[in-house]
């Protein structure tokens, strides 16, 4: 498998994985609801519960990609820094041969 088919399957994990996890707290958190307004004879127990799964619906989701993308982001963060760290090189070498030139010209002036 190469890395686009792996990146495909991983997207279509990473989408399944969220409805599932969208659905599943709503869906429970209703049916509670439901079952409680006919325990007790009211009408706010749903809504009370439809809220409270959305709450854990949306909680669940941070976390779930919150860690299906920290590899992701670890290696980006390494990248950066190794662009960062030649850029350092570079700003180094150029004012090595900046000073070495000047102390040229200077030699030369002398002579």
């Amino acid at each position: 498998m190469n890395k686009k088919e792996k990146n495909i399957l991983r997207a279509f994990v990473m989408v399944s994985q969220v409805s599932i996890t969208i659905l599943v707290p709503i869906a429970l958190s209703g049916w509670i609801g439901w079952w409680l307004n006919g325990q007790f004879h009211t009408q706010i127990w749903f809504l009370i519960m439809i809220v409270l799964g959305v709450g854990a619906a949306f909680r669940n989701v941070y976390y779930l990609t919150k860690s299906f993308y920290s590899e992701d982001m670890k290696k980006e963060h390494e990248r950066l820094q190794y662009i960062e760290a030649l850029k350092k090189q570079g700003q180094a070498r150029r004012e090595q041969t900046e000073n070495a030139s000047g102390e040229q010209k200077d030699a030369d002036r002398k002579n």
